[in-house]
């Protein structure tokens, strides 16, 4: 994510700096500085995005990209290699640790798990309400019920690969957006591209 602040040479990254803590009801807008924020994706005109703060506590955001106002901010274990993945109103993070959280649209927690294995991505198979988690070369995936978190199975082959290979790119990745409005005297334009990874690059403008 990239803020009008990036514009700023002067802007120096100091790993050292915690980052700010960004509350519910604050304008992100202002307090984004350019640290942190990964995996941005774009749901129901929401972003959602997880802080990136090692030895430290780490968040999952929810963004209102029309108004530049946090929405809810969610507690998670790590975090992660992959943007959040959803089910109707149910929002899906899985950490780089597999660490498997689930939120409903005001960021409260519903369920947790923990994959079993070396995570190494996550796939929703929404028609059969299942969460599909990987290990690297497809030796393990296991399947997690979206709606109570209970592990179905374990598997130790890779039958599930080309299922999941042919659906791990999320559409939504593929969206752009753009939003606008005013406040304080200013126009913030906020607007959202694909990028070559597997996020959105959203930049926020100001003038």
């Amino acid at each position: 994510m990239t803020s009008c602040q990036g514009n700023n040479s002067n802007f120096v990254f100091d790993p050292s700096v915690p980052y700010p803590l960004l509350n519910p009801g604050d304008f992100w807008v202002d307090k984004f500085d350019q640290r942190g924020l990964q995996n941005a994706i774009i749901y129901r005109d929401k972003i959602y995005c997880n802080t990136i703060d090692i030895g430290g506590d780490n968040f999952l955001y929810c963004l209102n990209p029309k108004n530049g106002l946090v929405e809810w901010r969610g507690h998670i274990d790590a975090f992660a290699s992959q943007s959040a993945s959803f089910k109707n109103d149910t929002v899906i993070y899985c950490s780089y640790l597999g660490n498997i959280s689930t939120f409903d649209k005001e960021g409260k927690v519903i369920w947790k798990a923990k994959f079993n294995h070396p995570y190494s991505g996550h796939w929703l198979d929404t028609i059969n309400s299942k969460v599909l988690v990987k290990t690297v070369y497809w030796k393990r995936v296991s399947e997690y019920d979206i709606k109570s978190g209970k592990l179905i199975s374990d598997n130790e082959n890779d039958s599930l690969k080309k299922l999941i290979e042919k659906n791990m790119k999320d559409k939504r990745l593929f969206e752009k957006h753009t939003y606008r409005f005013k406040r304080n005297g200013k126009t913030y334009t906020i607007k959202s591209r694909p990028s070559s990874s597997d996020e959105v690059i959203i930049k926020i403008e100001c003038n």
